[in-house]
């Protein structure tokens, strides 16, 4: 199957509404594209913190270990794709960000070279998402391919977050009563948990219980990135 056609097919299955098995597309864009590893991101940045709301990657579990403990505050790359629109390369990255060298000598104990592009992706409210590819390629052969691949990644890439995104508000609206709902609702309108109270016509008491359900089942601590996370996914109206 040539590329051509392979993004094609990706881009059909993509498109389709209530997508459910992106794990398979993921793994499929892998193969077809000749990616040795890859990576896409999701993260919250609510509140002044970033937390990883969705991952997936092919890249060895003991350096991904070391990196989100050691090496991911000060990588470079991280850091421009998080303030940027363009696709960052890495070797370019590499050579005019000194920190850089520092995350790649790591990466070479596992076999990973700084052949390789970090994609940012649209987002909504508090939040930024990448998707990361790295192959094993001579500078010549890498600079073709990036060219020639660049734009099909980056539209791959972003109706696989559309899909994950949709997904993940899906199983966070099917998880919610409709009671936490409603105590998202008027906290994002600026409501104390005594107003709530007197609004709902139930006790403080419950109203803080029906908040700690609500971020435990949206995996955030506070509920400022609560209702952040919320707006940004569509699940309460702003």
């Amino acid at each position: 199957m040539s590329v051509q056609q392979a993004f094609s097919d990706l881009l059909d299955e993509l498109e389709q509404d209530g997508l459910k098995d992106t794990d398979e597309i993921f793994s499929r864009m892998q193969a077809q594209y000749g990616i040795r590893h890859q990576c896409y991101i999701n993260l919250s940045l609510a509140g002044g913190k970033q937390n990883v709301l969705d991952v997936m990657h092919s890249f060895p579990e003991d350096f991904v270990n070391i990196y989100k403990t050691k090496l991911y505050i000060g990588d470079p790359i991280m850091h421009a794709a998080l303030i940027g629109i363009k696709p960052v390369d890495w070797q370019e990255r590499r050579r005019n960000a000194p920190a850089a060298e520092k995350v790649f000598t790591v990466a070479a104990e596992f076999g990973i070279s700084d052949t390789g592009m970090t994609i940012p992706l649209l987002c909504r409210g508090n939040q930024a998402a990448m998707f990361s590819i790295n192959v094993d390629m001579s500078p010549e052969e890498w600079s073709r391919y990036r060219k020639e691949v660049i734009g099909e990644l980056q539209v791959l890439a972003t109706y696989l977050h559309s899909a994950r995104q949709e997904g993940a508000q899906e199983s966070i609206l099917a998880d919610l009563t409709a009671r936490e709902s409603e105590v998202l609702t008027w906290t994002a309108a600026g409501k104390s948990y005594w107003e709530i109270s007197m609004i709902l016509g139930i006790s403080e008491r419950t109203v803080r219980f029906f908040m700690t359900n609500a971020r435990q089942k949206l995996g955030v601590v506070t509920n400022s990135q609560a209702v952040a996370l919320a707006v940004s996914r569509g699940i309460i109206p702003l």
